[in-house]
C-alpha cells in the first residue's frame, strides 16, 4: 500500500505499510520487551546528537561538548557512559599527563548510523511543515482542550 502523501509539496518516498508491519511484530509497547527497553536507551536527543558526531571520527570530550550545542557537561558525561555501556561507543584513554580520552563508535555504533541518518533527514526536511503545523495548532486553540487542567 503506498501512501500517496503530498503535504506542502513533501511527498513521502517509501511504502510504509511493511514497516508497520515490522513494528507491529515487535512488541515494543510492553515495556517488558527487550527492544523496547533498547529503544529507551538509544533514542534521545543526546544520544542521536553524540552519534551523529561520532561519525566524522574520534573526538575528544571537548570536542563533543563544543559540537553538540546545549549539552551540559553532566548529560554529555552521562550519556557517554550509557554509551559506552550499551557497546555503541568506545572510550580509549592514553597514558599522558593529564590522560587524553577519546570516542569512537565500534561496529555496533556505526550500524544505527544509517537508521538515525534517515531520522535525521526526515527531520531536516519537514522543518517548514513541523513550523507550520505548530503555528496552526497554537493559533487556533480548541474550546474542548481536555488537555487543560481544570
Amino acid at each position: 500500500m503506498a501512501l500517496n502523501h503530498d503535504f506542502n509539496g513533501s511527498q513521502l518516498s517509501y511504502l510504509p505499510q511493511p514497516a508497520l508491519e515490522r513494528i507491529a511484530k515487535m512488541d515494543l509497547f510492553d515495556t517488558s520487551c527487550a527492544g523496547h527497553q533498547i529503544l529507551e536507551h538509544i533514542a534521545n536527543k543526546w544520544t542521536i546528537l553524540i552519534v551523529y558526531a561520532l561519525t566524522q571520527g574520534k573526538k575528544r570530550y571537548g570536542e563533543l561538548k563544543h559540537q553538540i550545542v546545549g549539552v551540559s557537561p553532566k548529560m554529555l558525561i552521562q550519556n557517554l557512559r550509557n554509551l559506552e555501556r550499551y557497546g555503541l561507543i568506545e572510550r580509549e584513554v592514553y597514558p599522558t599527563v593529564p590522560p587524553r580520552v577519546e570516542y569512537s563508535l565500534t561496529p555496533l555504533g556505526t550500524s544505527l548510523v544509517e537508521p538515525l541518518a534517515v531520522l535525521g533527514e526526515w527531520a531536516y526536511q519537514h522543518i517548514a511543515d513541523v513550523k507550520m503545523a505548530m503555528e496552526c495548532y497554537d493559533s487556533n486553540p480548541d474550546p474542548n482542550n481536555y488537555w487543560e487542567p481544570k
